[in-house]
């Protein structure tokens, strides 16, 4: 099949959720179709990055945009029926050059990664002749909830745009659960969120992990010695940034009470004004972007306090792989496949989150028993191509069987590579 994978971020480098899952899905649609990628590109980097994945499809069409600008001209959304993430990910200068190729190269499937990327079905040139090719779409997480929850936990003013994003999204989740074929969800947790129709159409596909690259023994410990904690993530994302403070505020005061030198490494990119306050409190490292998170996972204990998550968090399943001892919150936890106990240690509160913390910081025989029983579990069950052997069944509709053999790896050409400098 001449697949079309419309991605709303370019998924490489893989330094986040969403990116990693793309770019492994990517793979493994390669080995079954002739793939055309087309994607946003919010950083330079992205573009530099490019011939990483050659080996994996015909042609690249990017689309250069500017963050700050696309935020800008998202708020347009306020005014019409558009959710304001779909105006973010929507370009019309990559509407034009989806259409060509669409067009061009024949493309006799589409596969979409997020939401807010259906809009270049709906909004094609071609949009008839689409309704008849076989149309799947990566949800990953049921946005609207997301949006919804975090209205439940925010100021009025904050709390009515949140609630407007969710009420939008719905109707694109509804109208995404009509038109294509099959969605795909991270976890069975996220089907309760959507309507009965389009939830008789899921699939739920979890998130791996790479268990080669994240293995007990990777990574350099620190030279510094003593107890430590670390936090990974993307920095200036409200649900990691109001469970570290939440923890720095709460938890960590108890955890010195008792262990007075620990250390907390806060590790992540884009940290914000928040994040680097924390770094003002001694004891707390704040690194920003690292060139190796495995070096940090090996540290010490792996803490994830998060309140609000949505589907399957990585900092999770990387550090059961790395066979890490983990303190986390039962929200961190929905989705993932691990005994708490055995594998994990659940905290419901601040005390028992400093409780557990502590036991593991001080018995390192009970912290090396926890990690080996993550890796394990890891190793059972978030293996990459065990999570990804369901998208084999993907129906191929209208547009015939699988093709043969592997993908063409040949250079990404130079007409499918189409950056541009301002977004549209």
């Amino acid at each position: 099949m001449k697949l079309l994978f419309i991605a709303h971020r370019l998924p490489y480098p893989p330094h986040k959720g969403e990116k990693i899952r793309a770019l492994n899905i990517l793979k493994f649609l390669a080995a079954q179709h002739t793939v055309h990628l087309v994607s946003l590109a919010e950083e330079a980097q992205d573009l530099r990055d490019l011939a990483a994945l050659q080996p994996y499809v015909r042609s690249v069409t990017v689309q250069r945009v500017r963050p700050r600008l696309r935020r800008l001209l998202a708020l347009s959304a306020l005014w019409s029926g558009q959710a304001v993430s779909s105006r973010y990910f929507h370009s019309q200068a990559l509407q034009r050059r989806v259409d060509d190729l669409i067009e061009r190269e024949g493309i006799e499937g589409i596969f979409c990664s997020s939401s807010p990327t259906g809009e270049y079905v709906f909004r094609s040139r071609h949009a008839a002749r689409l309704r008849s090719l076989p149309k799947f779409m990566d949800l990953i997480d049921v946005d609207s909830a997301k949006w919804r929850e975090f209205a439940h936990q925010s100021g009025i003013g904050s709390a009515w745009l949140y609630r407007r994003e969710a009420r939008h999204l719905a109707a694109l989740e509804q109208r995404l659960g009509r038109e294509f074929d099959q969605l795909l969800l991270v976890s069975e947790a996220e089907r309760k969120y959507l309507d009965a129709a389009s939830a008789a159409r899921t699939q739920v596909v979890a998130n791996g992990v790479d268990l080669e690259y994240f293995a007990p023994g990777q990574g350099q410990p620190a030279q510094e010695p003593g107890a430590a904690l670390v936090f990974t993530g993307v920095m200036d994302y409200r649900p990691n940034v109001e469970g570290i403070c939440w923890f720095v505020r709460e938890v960590l005061p108890r955890v010195r009470t008792r262990c007075p030198h620990v250390r907390l490494y806060i590790v992540g990119r884009h940290p914000n004004r928040a994040i680097r306050r924390l770094a003002r409190v001694p004891g707390i490292v704040v690194t920003g972007i690292v060139p190796d998170v495995r070096d940090y996972l090996v540290r010490g204990v792996c803490i994830v306090p998060l309140w609000i998550a949505r589907g399957i968090q990585n900092k999770v399943l990387e550090a059961m792989a790395m066979g890490r001892p983990i303190v986390l919150t039962p929200p961190a936890l929905e989705g993932i496949d691990a005994q708490p106990g055995r594998d994990v240690l659940l905290a419901r509160d601040a005390e028992a989150f400093a409780d557990k913390t502590v036991q593991l910081l001080e018995d390192p025989r009970r912290a090396g028993a926890l990690g080996a029983a993550a890796r394990k579990q890891a190793e059972t069950r978030y293996a990459w191509p065990q999570i990804l052997r369901g998208l084999a069944d993907l129906p191929s509709g209208a547009a015939g069987p699988l093709r043969e053999g592997a993908p063409d790896s040949r250079l990404i050409r130079s007409d499918g590579v189409q950056p541009v400098t301002r977004a549209s």
